[in-house]
């Protein structure tokens, strides 16, 4: 993977005027593919999604000159249906057809479609190849649009392999060749539109779309350039690029496509705190995915619009979104789409201590993502219901004591943590780590093993002090802080507590910040040496990180 240095080198010719050609063909020197290191982690076998039970078309009467086509568009509804092996045949068979009878097009629009298959397969590596050998055809065809098309595909796959600088190279040529080929008529706000009346983020009213030769493909590629730069943190750029997408789309007509940049748009300001444009983004984006019959984006948005009701403390109304939201990911059969709606639901039904509810949410959703081979949102699912569980032992410990609570919810949360901690490892997600390790911090320091806390807040820490997340490492500091005035030693105690408020931000949790100030205050004493003894049920082999 290229380091982040690098990929903003080759960031600061993005946002300035559009490249000269000389610039465009220097450009096109550094964008040659390298190999990446999925290939060797995922090897020859793709992860293959569920199967539908409908029975494929039949070809049978098809003449033998369309079958290559016919075996296209089968692939591509076996692809919908989720059936990745069933669309892979039909592809490869359907690619060497149009090989055996010559036509250049025809396989590259073949290529296309099985990258876009190994995308969902999980493997990039594979999909760059496809758009590689496809992008090679249509230039050979001398088909400019399509080439612009391809770019855009592979600059794709390639930042899900992790080439964030070949990604944005990918995406600059899309842009400048749709450029090249007519698309240059500066973008304004029509008049009679919303967007003209003071709200230039707002979508305006349906109107006869203006000529655009290619509108559409040059607004899609600019859409995942404003996503990969969201993804570098240049929201500003990001803005721009997703402003003048809307417009594009706007002006062809594409709903389909303004609802995805609203969709996209709404998440970056979501992480922005920006949440009445976030609101209004979501909002607008459902209203175009349900007049498009989308279903599947209608319950992407569904489900970001139910985070922010959470966020905005509208529980009722983020339960109704979530739940509508799974319902149209399940008619789709979409799988992980169901499994993120109920970790989301899950994680809103912890917050209203609906812990039976939660859990099972929790259950369906970790088996939802192993179905899918979604790594991430099981070691996320994992950690989450190791939470829940260690909430459940902490509850019955301070009523009845530790030596008498149900050393099962103890165990449990242990082995969620210990799955979690191996999955994140593997996905080298080092604030992931650095959860797990504070949250068993906190189970070891509720057993009373203080020593075993410390060492795997420090770890934590360690993690920490890597991602630069602030408000985590606020509040393992403020851990550190606690376990050093249980353990009697004041000065370590203070010294740590006056860190967690130095690195505390807005994100940084009021608990985290009164705990700070509790430890300062000398409102957190040292345990007597009986109490601080750990529990002698509880499992050994806590992992040590002196």
């Amino acid at each position: 993977m290229r380091r982040l240095p690098e990929v903003q080198s080759e960031l600061r010719g993005v946002d300035g005027d559009p490249p000269t050609q000389r610039s465009f063909d220097s450009v096109t020197d550094r964008c040659t593919p390298r190999s990446g290191s999925l290939a060797d982690v995922l090897g020859e076998g793709v992860v293959r999604g569920p199967r539908s039970s409908a029975a494929p078309p039949s070809l049978n009467s098809t003449p033998p000159e369309a079958r290559g086509h016919a075996l296209r568009e089968r692939g591509n509804l076996l692809l919908r249906r989720n059936d990745y092996a069933g669309a892979a045949r039909d592809y490869d068979e359907a690619l060497a057809m149009f090989r055996a009878t010559g036509d250049a097009l025809g396989q590259a629009q073949v290529l296309m479609d099985r990258g876009a298959l190994r995308l969902r397969e999980g493997v990039p590596v594979q999909a760059v190849r496809d758009y590689d050998e496809a992008l090679a055809l249509f230039q050979a065809a001398g088909d400019r649009a399509a080439e612009g098309d391809a770019l855009r595909a592979r600059g794709f796959a390639r930042a899900e392999e992790g080439d964030l600088g070949g990604a944005v190279c990918d995406y600059d040529l899309a842009i400048h060749l749709f450029l090249q080929l007519g698309d240059r008529e500066p973008l304004k706000p029509r008049a009679g539109s919303r967007g003209a009346a003071g709200d230039a983020d707002a979508p305006g009213p349906s109107e006869p779309p203006r000529a655009r030769p290619h509108g559409a493909a040059h607004g899609r590629a600019l859409k995942a350039r404003g996503d990969l730069r969201v993804r570098l943190r240049n929201l500003a750029g990001a803005a721009r690029d997703y402003s003048t997408a809307l417009a594009l789309f706007q002006d062809t007509g594409d709903r389909s496509g303004q609802a995805s940049v609203l969709k996209a748009r709404g998440d970056m300001r979501f992480g922005q705190d920006n949440v009445t444009g976030a609101a209004r983004d979501y909002d607008w984006a459902l209203t175009l995915y349900q007049a498009t019959e989308d279903h599947l984006g209608q319950a992407g948005a569904l489900k970001a619009r139910g985070d922010l009701r959470v966020r905005q403390g509208d529980l009722a109304g983020a339960e109704k979104d979530y739940d509508h939201g799974l319902e149209l990911f399940t008619a789709t059969r979409d799988v992980l789409g169901q499994a993120a709606v109920l970790k989301a639901r899950g994680d809103l039904r912890s917050v209203q201590e609906d812990l039976v509810d939660a859990v099972r949410d929790y259950d369906r959703a970790l088996a939802l993502f192993r179905t899918g081979f979604e790594r991430r949102g099981q070691a996320a699912t994992l950690k989450v219901r190791g939470d829940l569980r260690r909430k459940q032992f902490e509850l019955v410990a301070e009523l009845v004591g530790v030596a008498a609570a149900d050393a099962s919810d103890l165990e449990e949360a242990l082995s969620d943590y210990e799955q979690a901690l191996a999955l994140f490892e593997v996905l080298e997600d080092g604030a992931g780590q650095a959860g797990v390790l504070r949250a068993r911090g906190d189970l070891a320091r509720i057993q009373g093993d203080l020593a075993g806390a410390l060492s795997l807040y420090l770890g934590a820490k360690r993690l920490l002090d890597v991602s630069g997340n602030a408000a985590e490492l606020s509040a393992t500091l403020a851990e550190i802080a606690r376990t050093h005035a249980l353990a009697g030693r004041a000065a370590e105690a203070r010294a740590a507590a006056e860190q967690a408020l130095a690195r505390a931000d807005r994100a940084t949790s009021a608990e985290y910040r009164e705990l700070a100030e509790a430890v300062l205050a000398g409102r957190v004493v040292a345990r007597d040496e009986a109490f601080a003894k750990r529990d002698s049920r509880a499992p050994n082999g806590l992992k040590r990180f002196d």
